[in-house]
């Protein structure tokens, strides 16, 4: 790939489909663009080719096999980023070795046993702002109900919580708002965390993923390092993709009274899970899939990849693929049939997927039956997004409503 050839790219362009193919003239197929941070990538596009892409042999995560000027845009990948050796940067072996660690602590039946303890967590955040009538539903739930949840599951304190939600936006900014001192710093900061709670189980386990990763760690399962890697990548990763379904979920029916309206009515299990793989698809909390690399000259959707080349995924364009769904500019609450990618696909499919899927069926259930006449408080065209081309996250979402009585909702108590 040439400069020259690159279309270049603004953070807009990965969230909306039908600005994307204005730039592109294309909506499915393998491309060269220039990301918006300037690094150049093959950018994939589509259902089909995206699966194609993150199964493919020849296409891995380790900066190692990244092209030497590609260097500088790799700041999270670099091996001098103390907490890069995890999950999500791991190739086979490794990858399978470590996700044998841990896998067991993000099963079905382990996540299923907070539904009671997640259950209580929605009902008394929405008590906190329940008689005000109108609430910013991003600090006010969306993000402290993942930070709860996802500290509970590794086993963080409250008192530190705040600590690492602060440096986790850093890192979330990395090659678009935040520079390299503050995106090392956070870093740093992260490692000596880990670090600390890795010595706190050792000296006293408990029923949590910290210790799990300690144990690890002492059979030789693990790295010391992979282990504080891995605790990083849950801290921030785990929550902030959740924050993002939460409230771009709400915003879809929000945007879309009738299918508010099925979703309240319709209070089964089932309805509520339909609806929620709808907000996964519709309005995907991650927009741009990064550090892929080509360990070998390879085919791509039909497109010759150089070794060492950037590839990139647009979840979007996968998830509003007219071809695998039906009407994919239509938010349908009730559609049945939804091939979405927002949990990845193949090797890396998203190991917090059954604890992102109970978070999103309990907090968006709660927060709709409690809250009546649920509406914006401000003009849509007020709604701004944190600078990020790899997740979709409001800045705010004020909302207007009535408190439910135990007549109009189920959840009320």
């Amino acid at each position: 790939m040439t400069v020259s050839e690159a279309v270049p790219l603004t953070i807009e362009d990965f969230s909306d489909v039908e600005a994307l193919e204005s730039r592109l003239g294309r909506r499915h197929g393998c491309v060269p663009i220039l990301l918006p941070d300037g690094m150049p990538a093959w950018l994939v596009l589509g259902n089909a080719e995206m699966r194609q892409a993150l199964s493919h042999p020849g296409l891995v995560r380790s900066a190692s096999a990244a092209n030497e000027a590609l260097t500088p845009y790799l700041t999270l990948a670099n091996s001098d980023f103390p907490l890069s050796r995890h999950l999500l940067f791991a190739d086979q072996p490794d990858h399978g070795r470590m996700k044998e660690s841990v896998k067991d602590a993000f099963n079905r039946g382990r996540v299923e046993k907070l539904r009671p303890w997640m259950t209580d967590l929605a009902h008394g955040l929405v008590d906190a702002f329940v008689e005000a009538g109108e609430a910013d539903f991003v600090p006010a739930f969306a993000l402290p109900f993942p930070i709860a949840v996802i500290s509970e599951v590794l086993g963080v304190e409250e008192d530190r919580r705040a600590d690492f939600e602060a440096r986790a936006a850093v890192i979330t900014g990395v090659n678009t708002s935040a520079n390299g001192s503050d995106i090392a710093a956070a870093g740093a900061w992260f490692d000596t965390f880990a670090g600390e709670l890795l010595a706190s189980r050792r000296a006293e386990p408990r029923d949590d993923v910290m210790t799990t990763m300690a144990q690890a760690v002492d059979a030789g399962r693990m790295t010391e390092r992979e282990a504080r890697s891995n605790a990083f990548l849950f801290l921030s990763a785990g929550f902030e993709t959740t924050v993002n379904l939460l409230a771009n979920g709400l915003l879809a029916l929000l945007r879309h009274p009738e299918q508010l309206r099925i979703f309240r009515e319709d209070g089964s299990r089932d309805g509520t899970l339909r609806a929620l793989e709808e907000m996964l698809r519709y309005d995907s909390a991650v927009s741009g899939i990064t550090y892929r690399f080509a360990a070998e000259d390879l085919t791509l959707a039909g497109v010759r990849i150089p070794k060492g080349d950037h590839v990139a995924i647009c979840l979007p364009s996968a998830n509003h693929d007219e071809r695998v769904v039906e009407c994919p500019a239509h938010f349908d609450v009730r559609r049945t049939v939804n091939p979405h990618l927002s949990f990845g696909h193949s090797t890396h499919f998203c190991l917090g997927a059954p604890l992102a899927r109970l978070e999103g069926e309990i907090a968006l259930r709660v927060t709709v039956d409690r809250l009546a006449d649920l509406e914006l408080a401000v003009p849509e065209k007020e709604l701004t997004w944190e600078p990020s081309f790899t997740v979709h996250r409001l800045s705010r979402l004020p909302v207007r409503f009535r408190p439910a009585s135990r007549r109009d909702g189920r959840a009320a108590r």
